[in-house]
């Protein structure tokens, strides 16, 4: 930053803690200040200052608190990872003590400027080259706002909130600190961690939503830049992340959870599309990395939702359309998600750039309950997956792969592969008997093999493989089961129960 002018027009807005709290008024208040914060000399080395090693500090405004404290210790620090270390939990802390409304500065003197040179303006806050916000609205409909910015010259940190704050909210709010700052840790690393579960146990009872919002230089050096947007509320958990390996999305619907299975019916359905992700990755040579935090990040979303739940629906108890065990054997027992993961491709072979290493990965869930009534309701569930990935192979297994311009060098298989699977469950009634049920599966995987001796194209092999089921489950889910007559009532319950968990492990996609 190459100016600086006098304090901006930010002023505290009334806070539900008195005024005569000493410890509010040194965090609220602007004050105008010649000096720079007290007793702070910060040395940034030769490209600060060549004369002396140090450098005069401005603030936005003067004040002796654990934030200001932090960002001076955190300044002299080049990348954003230190610079915003500690610095989002200290802010949530300070709700704890009262404080709602604080805003800081800290910025390089401009050249010639004394270290005594005056107050910071603050127009960095929401213009950092690297930053982090997060919004979290109440159940009440207060919303809370917290932003920290960083660049060359400077460090900003801000904290608001519209209203007034219960006991309850406080408490709450303050409870995401930990979270907020193990966010803040993921995101500043290279290569990224998505550290979420903390702002994932948000309490739902008090707060409605919770908002996250990221962008950080990776290094001064570097133009390239990693992002993270994280959305939980009422209806959705959602994370979208972008960085140079690739980039990845999930969302996970919580509108409608009539489908949602118990807790084991859950883990054993979150365990089976880990391993489909597994397979997939294997298949595509997926970056290890990559999909660690791909898999990670989708079992961080579900893990967060709650394992009961019964659809409600406009004039209709919500028992109504409770379903059964024959229905939920046919469900995987999942709440509804999209997911997809795609690795920036990379150009390895200087010879033939067309030939790209690259994956990309996405899987989808859709579940419909309903009907005009419960003795004619139905209910269905959708999954489906799609793969296309590329990757490079030496002709030789063992040996390395090095390709240059070289015909020499030219050694090697160059695959393709284009998957997709599908899969439908359906059941349906008509006047409240068990008209139809049906397991609808297709695969449909290729992959291509073009092998390259000496730089010249020696076969070029694609191998289709196709499958379709479709199975009628009627007569295993009609409730009119006669049974082993020798079999006790309790045999017979725990023998249909095998029956339906077999069926349940049935219904899961399955393309390889």
């Amino acid at each position: 930053m190459s100016t600086l002018s006098g304090i901006s027009s930010w002023s505290a807005a009334t806070s539900r803690v008195a005024s005569t709290d000493s410890r509010r008024d040194d965090l609220s208040q602007p004050v105008v200040s010649t000096s720079a914060f007290p007793s702070t000399v910060v040395s940034l080395g030769k490209s600060v200052s060549e004369s002396s090693g140090k450098t005069a500090l401005q603030w936005e405004r003067a004040g002796r608190d654990s934030v200001s404290n932090r960002m001076a210790n955190n300044f002299s620090n080049s990348y954003a990872s230190n610079r915003f270390n500690g610095l989002g939990s200290a802010l949530l802390e300070q709700l704890k003590g009262g404080v709602a409304q604080l805003s800081q500065t800290v910025m390089r003197a401009p050249a010639g400027a004394g270290y005594a040179s005056g107050v910071a303006v603050s127009t960095l806050h929401g213009m950092g080259d690297s930053k982090v916000s997060l919004s979290v609205v109440t159940k009440s409909g207060v919303e809370v706002k917290l932003s920290l910015d960083s660049d060359d010259d400077g460090l900003a940190v801000q904290m608001t909130a519209n209203g007034e704050l219960s006991d309850a909210e406080t408490q709450a709010l303050g409870s995401l600190a930990k979270g907020f700052q193990e966010a803040i840790d993921g995101i500043t690393q290279e290569p990224a961690q998505l550290n979420l579960g903390g702002l994932m146990q948000f309490d739902a009872k008090v707060l409605s939503s919770v908002n996250l919002q990221a962008k950080i230089a990776l290094s001064a050096e570097s133009a390239a830049t990693q992002s993270l947007s994280f959305q939980a509320d009422a209806t959705q958990r959602k994370v979208s992340f972008s960085g140079a390996a690739g980039s990845i999305d999930i969302k996970v619907d919580t509108s409608q959870l009539a489908s949602l299975g118990s807790a084991q019916q859950q883990a054993r359905a979150l365990q089976v599309q880990l391993q489909q992700f597994d397979k997939a990755a294997t298949r595509g040579h997926a970056d290890a990395a990559m999909m660690d935090m791909f898999k990670q990040t989708f079992s961080s979303l579900h893990g967060s939702i709650a394992s009961d739940a019964t659809l409600s629906t406009s004039g209709a108890a919500p028992s109504k359309w409770a379903l059964a065990a024959e229905e939920r054997s046919l469900l995987t027992g999942l709440a509804d998600f999209s997911a997809s993961v795609s690795q920036t491709p990379a150009m390895i072979n200087p010879m033939r750039l067309s030939e790209q290493d690259a994956f990309a990965y996405s899987v989808s869930q859709s579940t419909s309950v309903g009907g005009r009534s419960y003795d004619d309701r139905a209910i269905s569930q959708q999954q489906s997956s799609t793969l296309t990935a590329s990757y490079h192979m030496p002709l030789v297994a063992g040996t390395a792969l090095r390709l240059t311009t070289a015909a020499e060098s030219q050694n090697y298989t160059y695959h393709q592969i284009d998957d997709s699977a599908t899969s439908e469950a359906k059941i349906g009634y008509k006047d409240g008997k068990l008209a139809s049920a049906t397991l609808e599966q297709s695969t449909s995987l290729s992959s291509r093999v073009s092998t390259y001796v000496m730089g010249k194209l020696k076969s070029d092999i694609t191998t289709p493989d196709q499958h379709r089921l479709l199975r009628d489950l009627v007569g295993a889910l009609s409730p009119y089961q006669p049974g082993d007559a020798a079999l006790t009532t309790e045999k017979r319950a725990e023998q249909r129960q095998t029956m339906l968990q077999g069926i349940n492990d049935s219904v899961f996609l399955r393309p390889y």
